[in-house]
């Protein structure tokens, strides 16, 4: 758990790096921004799948710490980046060796906690990731003041050698843990194509988790259109409060971490549809509100704005994986996850190169107008497509 705080903790350092030295000190234009997104998700897109599966058989704590350290020197490299298409080439090698970590995190969990503990386990690694959104940028933007956006790569660096020390340090107590919780279910037929297959098959058995899958990768598509021109959109109105643009981040995690806290002291999770729409209108208001963005526009606008975003961000997280973890059978989760992460990393791949043509055309307020407007049209789906499984219940921890 300390690990993946701090690796989380470290990417949302070199997430505001990345933005700041793309946005403010290279200068690049909307459309080479839209290739930070494509750099990091077209390894997951066409990788994802294979690693779910690659680490469903084999010591995921070993997997991750191998990861952790080649991502160590892949940031070192970045470091040293002096132009936006070598800094866009090091972003998608790091991320090809990232591909493990979400679907090796996941089997983790689900091979670790017993099932009266899931929802405490799922909610307190999305308040992590969550949390790592109002620190970071808090701090980040605080370092920029003192130091050049470059150092806050090597930031990263150090946090992800540590979690990769933390692993190693663990790797004998969690793979005899994780020996006896392993599932003795034998498959006869256990090709990488067949387990594939299989993956899917299962998917489609689920229509809870199919909705749910379903609703948030049309959800991301929509986000995606604007999600990396955030700088484009702060050096348009506040080019001289580039600071601005990490509270916006910050209070996002805000949002996200109060909702996470709020549902997991929650008894019961009922009405699926209405939680899924709630998180798509709130996403909604809060990209609709950025498209009507000014100069001279006030702080706790922003700050309003970012927690709108942050209340559906952390809704999505809790929905989606809980569902990854229970409704699978034990020996899929894994390969789920890759899934997932393979479909969602492909509206990143798809999605920014046609929001930054869009923008192009229309304007990059009109499109943020647009996407949050798509996002509210979006919340009544949820109510025709989920009829016959309209209540979805799971019980707290402490309630087995």
């Amino acid at each position: 758990f300390i690990s993946y705080c701090l690796s989380m903790i470290g990417q949302w350092f070199d997430m505001v790096a990345i933005m700041v030295l793309f946005g403010y000190v290279w200068q690049t234009s909307s459309f080479l921004l839209a290739f930070i997104p494509i750099a990091y998700a077209l390894p997951q897109v066409l990788f994802s799948q294979f690693s779910g599966i690659f680490v469903q058989k084999r010591n995921k704590i070993i997997l991750m710490g191998c990861a952790d350290l080649v991502t160590v020197f892949f940031t070192i490299f970045l470091f040293f980046a002096n132009t936006p298409w070598l800094a866009l080439i090091l972003l998608a090698l790091r991320s090809f060796v990232g591909t493990v970590h979400f679907p090796a995190q996941q089997g983790l969990v689900h091979e670790l906690i017993p099932a009266h503990l899931k929802l405490k386990a799922v909610s307190w690694n999305g308040g992590v990731n969550q949390a790592a959104k109002i620190i970071a940028p808090l701090i980040g933007g605080a370092l920029l003041t003192l130091l050049p956006a470059k150092h806050l790569l090597l930031f990263n660096a150090f946090a992800f050698m540590i979690s990769a020390c933390l692993l190693f340090s663990l790797r004998k107590i969690i793979q005899t843990k994780a020996k006896y919780t392993q599932s003795p279910r034998e498959t006869v037929d256990n090709t990488f194509l067949n387990q594939w297959k299989n993956s899917w098959k299962s998917l489609y058995r689920a229509p809870t988790l199919m909705i749910v899958l379903s609703l948030n990768i049309v959800g991301m598509f929509i986000i995606q259109l604007v999600d990396a021109q955030f700088p484009a959109l702060f050096q348009l109105v506040a080019p001289t409060k580039p600071a601005y643009m990490t509270l916006l981040i910050a209070s996002i995690g805000c949002g996200s971490v109060l909702t996470i806290y709020i549902i997991s002291k929650k008894e019961r999770f009922v009405r699926l549809e209405r939680w899924l729409s709630l998180a798509l209108l709130s996403l909604g208001l809060g990209f609709t509100g950025l498209g009507f963005l000014e100069k001279g526009f006030s702080l706790s606008y922003i700050l309003l704005l970012g927690v709108l975003c942050g209340i559906g961000t952390g809704i999505s997280i809790i929905i989606t994986n809980y569902c990854i973890q229970t409704i699978p059978q034990e020996d899929e989760v894994s390969s789920i996850a890759g899934i997932y992460q393979s479909l969602t990393s492909s509206t990143i791949f798809i999605s920014p190169l046609g929001g930054a043509y869009l923008i192009h055309l229309f304007g990059i307020q009109n499109i943020f107008l647009v996407s949050g407007l798509s996002l509210i049209i979006l919340t009544f789906l949820p109510f025709l497509m989920n009829k016959k499984t309209a209540i979805y219940t799971f019980v707290k921890s402490n309630k087995s």
